[in-house]
């Protein structure tokens, strides 16, 4: 607990005082739009226990889980094989490059339209968008894999699955965790907007109809539980980053040190 606390005390100073200013501007203010940090607290424990928060957490989860595991196990074959292949790379590189930029998220009311109000169309967007987030940054990195480095494994009898196994999966995987640590806030957003529309679950529908009902500590907990489940979702692609790419801290600079 003393490691932990010490490996993590600038963060919860930042906390701390982020909560101090906060309490200080509820009881100066003293308006029912900005409750005490301690009623929103109590409000969102009392609606995790015997409320409907916790419900609408698992259908956001559900949710965006889905969306950036279809988004990723699209995105990162396509962009390996467009870094192996100058044919395929010319042809769709400058057509998804051209596209990334685009605000995805206007395309809702299209998608909606085809897919329905159900969870497709919710989880098409935000896999959409990781998709492009994930191509790019993951296309990008396996295109830095110099020919000496393919002509010297191709020399030792490599075949396609080899240079795949020793070669594009190692300087692709940290790429991947970065494009989805990078994502994980954009999905969080993407979802929040996603499901204000035409439904009546997920932390968006919460947070909206406790909105619309001026019930703003119900809000803030919905908030506070839209955080915590994008903060969720970062950390878990922050530990198996670290997992996934140990042999890089056993490199040639780490064991010369």
């Amino acid at each position: 607990m003393i490691r932990f606390l010490r490996a993590h005390c600038a963060l919860l100073l930042s906390l701390a005082f982020l909560l101090l200013l906060w309490h200080a501007a509820a009881a100066a203010l003293n308006v029912n739009f900005l409750p005490a940090p301690l009623a929103v607290l109590a409000r969102f424990v009392e609606e995790l226990a015997g409320g409907s928060l916790w419900a609408h957490t698992l259908v956001s989860a559900r949710r965006v889980s889905l969306s950036v595991l279809a988004g990723t196990a699209l995105a990162v074959p396509l962009a390996v094989l467009a870094a192996q292949i100058r044919l395929l790379d010319r042809f769709i590189t400058p057509l998804l490059y051209f596209t990334y930029p685009a605000p995805k998220v206007v395309f809702l009311p299209l998608i909606i339209v085809f897919l329905g109000l159900g969870d497709e169309s919710k989880v098409f967007l935000i896999g959409l968008i990781i998709f492009f987030q994930v191509f790019v940054i993951v296309r990008d990195a396996a295109a830095q894999v110099r020919p000496e480095t393919l002509e010297s494994i191709n020399a030792l009898g490599a075949n396609h699955w080899h240079r795949l196994r020793y070669v594009y999966l190692p300087v692709s995987l940290p790429a991947v965790m970065t494009a989805l640590k990078v994502s994980a806030g954009t999905a969080i957003a993407v979802l929040f907007i996603a499901e204000t529309i035409g439904t009546t679950t997920g932390l968006g529908y919460y947070i909206m109809n406790a909105w619309g009902r001026f019930a703003y500590p119900r809000l803030y907990a919905g908030i506070l539980a839209m955080s915590l489940l994008g903060l969720a979702l970062f950390v878990l692609f922050d530990l198996l980053e670290k997992r996934l790419t140990r042999w890089q801290k056993s490199g040639p600079s780490a064991s010369g040190s």
